[in-house]
């Protein structure tokens, strides 16, 4: 070829991903041919008609690379070992949410490790793989991920990834054409169900008191709702005993929460595909046939590694229902059950909890009132207090990750957090406890245990909601190997009774029973309904009533 002819030959556009999808849309568009869009975007009709055959897999990588926060993407190209790099995400994953600083060095490491995993299960047998440093930085650019000096307790990067992602979050609400009533969050928290708060964080594991030692009794729970709260799911409730002793027969039909189960009540892979697929997307069909809507969603999750299904993308079968992952270490910034609703949930639970072991079995010492306290109970207490968690509460939480929301008055919502009146009231029943124990409950005390922020004899935190992967289980789930255990029968508490203390006959010759005959007189209505859900719900909502009011009263 000559100077000449090598001077004349046009140099094609090097287009990415995002820009190659707009060029699908339009060429896709009755009022546009396929020649009109090449030369918009001067390129050749042969690449727009190439685009649109490949649109399905262009799509689907775009996805892909916009989970980790990746706009300029522009190949298709598969790398050489995909099962590794995802095992190593995971990895990196669970070290980033402990806070582990991994240099380029410990990666190569790891991931020579990971590739000798895979090959004693029989992939890539008799080939040898020595990660570079150039694997290094382009494995980096496919997940999105970079270098940064830690700064306190924080990385600049995290909120350089906070601030990107708001972008790229209303970039994916505006192409998906969503409502705020279409847009979800959901997270997980653990509740230790009968911590007193009295010493909690200090001691540890160590005696409180003569002959009572802290009581660290923990499951996990997931709210999920929409950004204007107008359809809050049925609460997850993960325990460790496939059958709790004190439920009745056909409990699920009963209980006020989803109930599931794992080892250590922590949320596995499994549990969240099982949720996101069987309750998930069918109850936002099913709201959005109610609202006459199109049942599409976009569900915002954290990037723990239990809420990812392998190397594919979270995702319903008909591609209308849609998961976008938050970035590595920003949840305490912007998730919005992390920001209010959560921590609302705990102050009514506790304040619940301690409204019982105040005004009820008052003949009984408190470590005996502690034991009465059920697994229903409990699960019945956290569910009425997700349903007193307002649209106000909810829309307010967004607040910290969407700034405007495209044809809504975003300001209009009043900040119902912080008219919230519980707080005030569970600080009062703490200072009644101290007075029954003997003990001192200072603030600082009462807002880590309002937290369940508590730690082992150690002080290793046992506040971890999702389950940690060994590297055997890592490479296990990314080959979507069978991981079955046997479930424990039973784990709730030693000791326990589903109906403590014995219904007393009424003392008193008036008409108007007392408080406590009032109370075990419901208790005995409760058994014999308990396995009508209906009106078991109902009763039980009047017997939390009874002792709210009979607590109010006192303290007139």
């Amino acid at each position: 070829m000559d100077q000449s002819q090598s001077k004349g030959k046009r140099k094609l556009p090097s287009l990415t991903l995002a820009r190659k999808v707009q060029i699908i849309e339009e060429a896709e568009a009755d009022t546009s041919t396929l020649e009109s869009v090449a030369r918009a975007h001067g390129i050749s009709t042969s690449s727009v008609s190439r685009y649109v055959k490949n649109k399905d897999a262009i799509r689907e990588k775009l996805e892909k690379y916009r989970e980790h926060g990746i706009e300029d993407r522009k190949t298709l190209k598969e790398q050489s070992y995909p099962l590794l790099e995802e095992a190593i995400y995971v990895w990196l994953i669970q070290q980033r949410e402990d806070n582990i600083i991994v240099s380029s060095d410990i990666l190569k490491a790891k991931t020579e490790v990971m590739f000798s995993l895979l090959q004693s299960h029989g992939l890539h047998v008799g080939k040898s793989f020595e990660p570079s440093d150039e694997w290094v930085r382009r494995f980096k650019q496919r997940h999105g991920l970079r270098v940064a000096r830690v700064v306190g307790e924080k990385a600049s990067a995290d909120i350089a990834a906070y601030d990107k992602f708001k972008t790229v979050l209303m970039a994916k609400i505006l192409e998906m054409g969503l409502q705020k009533c279409q847009v979800y969050n959901a997270d997980e928290s653990a509740l230790f169900t009968k911590l007193m708060a009295s010493r909690s964080i200090i001691l540890w594991d160590e005696k409180v008191a003569s002959g009572r030692k802290l009581n660290k009794t923990r499951f996990t729970f997931m709210p999920c709702a929409n950004i204007d709260g107008s359809m809050k799911m049925k609460l997850m409730f993960i325990g460790t005993a496939a059958k709790p002793r004190d439920f009745p027969r056909n409990f699920e039909d009963s209980l006020p929460v989803s109930y599931h189960f794992s080892k250590k009540a922590w949320m596995t892979r499994n549990l969240f595909k099982e949720w996101f697929h069987n309750e998930f997307v069918p109850a936002v069909r099913d709201f959005s046939m109610q609202r006459n809507i199109e049942p599409t969603a976009l569900l915002v999750l954290d990037n723990c590694t239990a809420h990812h299904e392998g190397g594919n993308v979270l995702v319903s079968d008909d591609g209308r229902i849609q998961v976008i992952y938050l970035p590595p270490n920003v949840t305490s910034e912007c998730q919005p059950m992390d920001q209010a609703v959560i921590n609302a949930i705990k102050i009514r639970y506790k304040r619940r909890l301690m409204l019982y072991l105040v005004m009820e079995n008052t003949d009984l010492q408190l470590e005996e009132r502690l034991k009465s306290v059920s697994l229903q109970m409990s699960i019945a207490w956290l569910a009425d207090s997700w349903n007193e968690i307002s649209c106000f509460t909810i829309e307010n939480s967004w607040k910290k990750i969407i700034d405007e929301f495209p044809g809504y008055n975003w300001d209009c919502c009043q900040d119902e957090v912080e008219k919230d009146e519980s707080w005030n009231d569970v600080s009062a029943l703490v200072r009644s406890l101290d007075v029954l124990t003997g003990t001192h409950t200072s603030e600082e005390e009462v807002r880590h245990w309002m937290q369940d922020t508590t730690r082992d004899s150690s002080g290793n935190a046992e506040w971890a909601t999702s389950e940690v992967f060994t590297d055997e289980e890592i490479i296990g789930s990314v080959l979507k190997l069978n991981d079955n255990f046997d479930p424990l029968e039973e784990e709730w508490l030693e000791e326990e009774n589903m109906f403590p203390g014995e219904a007393k006959s009424c003392s008193a010759a008036s008409d108007m029973p007392d408080f406590s005959t009032t109370l075990n007189s419901l208790d005995v209505v409760l058994k014999f309904v308990e396995n009508d859900p209906v009106d078991t719900c109902k009763l039980k909502s009047l017997r939390s009533k009874l002792v709210e009011n009979e607590w109010n009263k006192r303290n007139k």
